[in-house]
């Protein structure tokens, strides 16, 4: 079902409007105690693990306009996601301008030979990877080198050493400081859950923070990783977790609903991150940013001090909305699939679409499947386990026609 077909029946809303009288009798939350104090309009700092960073709750990409740059700058972002695209001509000046160790540069290392499916762990490439982009750069050293999307499984983190072995030579070199992780769902190729993988890496690898997807009505094992992970002193960064919210501020009809003063005051964007901001045992998030109204959005709500009954209730709303229609990319239903179709991966590129509005790396990334969703033989087992209630089969054919 598209989003311009998408609507919220009187059982629905009726159902959303308890939940909003319910959210409506919440005690506002206090400010986090693990928050550092920071000037006012300033991005709250928390402790990236056992790194010792201290970092701003909103992580910065280096594909971030250039214009945002500086204002994100001034608002305390200091940690910069993927920043090995930046050269030395190319640094943002804001940056570059300020002293080397007042902000975090992360590396982000990918498999080689293939994709994140079908490449491989590589020591010598992803040595060689980082010194290149180090003398492109000209920062002198990365803060953080990350394993972009994962492992495979925990057989392969006990196995294949050699990431972490191409960490540890560049560390030994004073080229790289910490370690960190990206870990995806592999159980479309038969592997393991990112909270499996990242469980066993917690107490076998030298991993120092880690990064996941992690929403709002998420799986209760993501909320276990992270207390787990504050434990353990790792740090832990959410990512894909606006799902639905770029597609709802274009529906004419959900704008409608939201229009209701029990919801005045706030977005689902700017409800979302302070639900994110609401865990004191998550340390940050790296949210799409395309412009200045959404940065602006975004930041005003992590530097608010607390959650309010008309956050709650907005988040209420967009839950309804997403029910049917938006993947939370929990992937459970890949274990029901006779062909292992990677469908998290299929709604995750339909995400990159509509909520994105990134139509062209929707449709690039659909093309480098081994299986896309033709492959679906309309069986329907996969329809059971969607705790979102979407009909799989038919969202896999029109996230098709969208993008095949």
């Amino acid at each position: 079902m598209s989003h311009d077909a998408q609507d919220l029946s009187r059982r629905e809303m009726m159902r959303l409007g308890a939940t909003g009288v319910a959210a409506a009798g919440l005690v506002t939350l206090p400010a986090m105690a693990d928050d550092k104090p920071a000037a006012a309009g300033k991005l709250p700092m928390r402790r990236y693990g056992r790194t010792g960073l201290e970092i701003g709750w909103l992580i910065g990409a280096s594909d971030w306009t250039k214009e945002l740059i500086p204002r994100a700058v001034a608002a305390g972002v200091n940690y910069w996601h993927k920043a090995h695209a930046w050269t030395a001509t190319t640094l943002p000046p804001a940056i570059k301008s300020l002293p080397r160790e007042s902000y975090y540069l992360e590396c982000v290392v990918d498999r080689v030979g293939g994709d994140h499916m079908r490449g491989r762990i590589d020591e010598e490439e992803h040595y060689q990877f980082v010194k290149r982009k180090l003398k492109d750069s000209g920062v002198g050293y990365y803060d953080v080198f990350k394993f972009h999307f994962g492992y495979h499984s925990v057989e392969e983190a006990k196995t294949n050493s050699g990431m972490v072995k191409a960490f540890e030579r560049l560390k030994k070199e004073g080229l790289v400081k910490h370690l960190a992780i990206s870990q995806h769902h592999y159980n479309s190729i038969k592997g393991d859950m990112a909270w499996e993988i990242l469980t066993y890496l917690a107490d076998n690898r030298p991993y120092e923070a880690t990064q996941f997807f992690y929403t709002y009505n998420d799986r209760q094992e993501i909320g276990e990783w992270i207390d787990l992970a504050k434990k353990k002193d790792i740090a832990t960064i959410a990512m894909k977790s606006m799902g639905g919210v770029g597609r709802a501020a274009n529906d004419a009809k959900f704008q409608k609903l939201l229009a209701d003063p029990k919801y005045k005051g706030t977005t689902p964007a700017a409800a979302m991150v302070k639900w994110l901001k609401s865990n004191p045992n998550l340390t940050g998030a790296v949210i799409a940013i395309k412009n200045f109204d959404q940065f602006t959005e975004n930041v005003d709500a992590a530097t608010s001090l607390a959650m309010t009954p008309e956050d709650h209730a907005t988040l209420a709303l967009l839950s309804t909305y997403n029910k049917g229609l938006t993947c939370l990319l929990c992937a459970e239903c890949v274990n029901s699939c006779p062909e292992h179709l990677a469908i998290a991966d299929i709604f995750r590129y339909d995400r990159y679409a509509n909520d994105y509005h990134e139509l062209h790396r929707a449709q690039s990334e659909y093309s480098t499947l081994a299986k896309n969703a033709t492959s679906c033989v309309g069986c329907g087992d996969c329809l059971p386990s969607c705790p979102q209630e979407i009909d799989i089969v038919a969202k896999l054919k029109e996230v098709h026609n969208l993008l095949g």
